[in-house]
């Protein structure tokens, strides 16, 4: 029993010590960082450091230039139309065709086309069903179709750095709906980053196709009055 009596006063006479000891003035400079560290996480996580990272695109202005990794683009003119007669082209009844002229410059190394493949890169710039250009505030009720706006017929080809006018057309409803979106300036073209990626099981090698990304950006589009 003295033993054990002997042992217990031990450990509380250790404890006792090392308390004077952590509790001392020689430890209070450790004290003193320690209080400095717990204060500077709870600032930057009352700040919002441990949240996630923002996602919200940006908003850019008619005229502006979105600009991703692999292409940029830059409303030049909108226009919410029937027919475009030089391209053939003639909105289904309850439709009408919201046309957008782009400057579009690819940023690649390769040629892409806007709405097929070219030099084995497949693009998918306005097609398929995550493009990289994309309405939002309305819903496009059919697939779109493009040219240049020069009023060529062929396909749009967009070579290496060289920037180009190209006019898209979106089918939508001609409604209350749409008008109101349109009115209210809620209307815009979703721009998404790409990624490219190289060509899978029934694909060759050599086959590059643009993946879509995260939301780079989004172009306000205000129809000319």
């Amino acid at each position: 029993m003295t033993r054990t009596r002997g042992m217990a006063a031990g450990a509380r006479d250790a404890a006792a010590g090392a308390a004077r000891t952590v509790f001392s003035r020689r430890a209070a400079p450790f004290w003193i960082a320690v209080a400095a560290i717990i204060g500077l996480l709870a600032g930057f996580i009352g700040f919002g450091g441990l949240a996630s990272a923002s996602r919200t695109p940006t908003i850019v202005a008619s005229g502006q230039e979105a600009r991703t990794s692999l292409y940029s683009a830059a409303v030049q003119e909108v226009e919410l139309t029937d027919a475009v007669e030089s391209q053939f082209l003639e909105a289904e009844p309850g439709e009408q065709l919201l046309v957008v002229t782009l400057r579009l410059e690819n940023l690649s190394d390769r040629a892409v086309g806007v709405d097929r493949s070219a030099d084995r890169v497949e693009s998918r710039m306005i097609v398929g069903r995550e493009p990289m250009l994309e309405l939002s505030g309305i819903t496009a009720t059919g697939t779109a179709r493009s040219w240049r706006a020069d009023g060529s017929v062929r396909a749009v080809i967009l070579q290496p750095g060289v920037p180009a006018d190209v006019t898209i057309a979106w089918p939508v409803a001609d409604d209350d709906t749409t008008a109101e979106a349109l009115e209210r300036g809620t209307v815009r073209l979703d721009v998404y980053d790409a990624v490219e990626q190289s060509g899978q099981v029934i694909l060759a090698a050599s086959t590059i196709s643009w993946r879509r990304a995260d939301l780079s950006a989004q172009l306000n589009l205000e129809v000319a009055p």
